[in-house]
């Protein structure tokens, strides 16, 4: 037995071997059935890229692709129902789970960057989404009227000054927390996300980045938009 064991253990790596960039996604959708697919931005290929698909029966996930380099930005079709998007970071610990009659509830596991990227989405929320959002509702209602009076103007000026006010707080807010992580993965996504009303602020940081994993698909999406 316990030589068989060691021929499973030998055979197991040699195939992880023979695959070293494989990436795993699995899960269990409660009464999912149908056809899933995994897509993800491809360097050098224009728009959305099918990269692994599934016809999935009694909710049994398991997505398996080559050609994706993590970590990156992958989005899941469950039988054209939902589209989940989240960061991959781990070739095969990554778990999707929950039911297809709470599909909007499904929950990502086992993706460590997505949870950072999450808390500090979160951050970005609550600092300056937050107070943008009564100011468009008053942008909205003045923009709504038939007929607007000078003051209407005015305050229409007002409101779009604050706005534009906190959408540079938030620029800035970014810019500072990447050239403070420029090893960090992390900071690539908020490149791509964050500043991409800003495409020389881009290319400049790109450029300091010191992350080492260069082969990565966020890294190769950035560099061939940014070359």
């Amino acid at each position: 037995m316990k030589k068989v064991g060691l021929i499973l253990m030998i055979l197991v790596l040699i195939f992880s071997a023979c695959h070293p960039d494989r990436v795993k996604i699995r899960g269990k959708v409660l009464d999912l059935e149908g056809t899933v697919k995994l897509m993800a931005e491809v360097p050098g290929k224009p728009g959305m890229s099918i990269i692994a698909q599934q016809e999935v029966k009694n909710g049994d996930i398991d997505l398996v692709t080559d050609l994706f380099k993590i970590p990156g930005r992958v989005w899941v079709d469950l039988a054209g129902k939902y589209t989940l998007e989240f960061i991959v970071d781990t070739k095969d610990q990554t778990w999707i789970q929950g039911e297809a009659k709470f599909i909007d509830q499904l929950e990502v596991n086992g993706v460590a960057l997505e949870k950072k990227y999450r808390d500090l989405k979160g951050l970005f929320k609550e600092k300056y989404e937050a107070p943008i959002e009564p100011i468009n509702k008053s942008i909205q209602k003045i923009v709504s009227k038939e007929k607007q009076t000078k003051d209407d103007e005015m305050m229409l000026g007002i409101y779009c000054l604050q706005k534009e006010r906190y959408l540079r707080y938030r620029a800035n807010y970014a810019k500072t927390l990447i050239e403070v992580n420029l090893e960090n993965d992390l900071s690539l996504f908020l490149l791509k996300d964050e500043l991409k009303d800003s495409l020389d602020l881009q290319k400049k940081l790109f450029k300091t980045m010191t992350v080492q994993n260069k082969e990565s698909n966020i890294y190769k999406n950035l560099e061939e938009k940014l070359k």
